[in-house]
């Protein structure tokens, strides 16, 4: 359960979070015009990605509101168990460490 309030996965989201807000203003911006999609689509690679391995096609389009919130909410969760992980073992490893340290010493 502790990976549960994981303060670095949790920061990882926020971060996630912005970028998507920050590339769907540069498409908002840009609508229209060629490849005005291209950040957005980029921020959400990890959803396209997952979508074409699991249905055999991705149709993400930035147009869509509902695909651009799912997009967001699953690369956020993706971001947060990757940095709830990453947390976990170094907590593992500093603990670890500090074991031996202290039978040692």
């Amino acid at each position: 359960m502790r990976a549960a309030r994981s303060y670095f996965g949790l920061a990882l989201a926020v971060v996630y979070a912005a970028a998507f807000i920050v590339a769907y203003g540069l498409y908002a911006r840009a609508a229209g015009m060629f490849l005005a999609d291209l950040w957005l689509s980029l921020a959400a690679l990890p959803y396209i990605l997952t979508t074409r391995a699991l249905t055999g096609t991705s149709d993400f389009a930035a147009d869509s509101i509902g695909q651009v919130l799912a997009a967001a909410a699953f690369c956020c969760v993706l971001a947060y168990v990757v940095g709830a992980l990453i947390e976990a073992l170094l907590r593992a490893a500093f603990r670890l460490a500090t074991r031996k340290r202290r039978a040692t010493g």
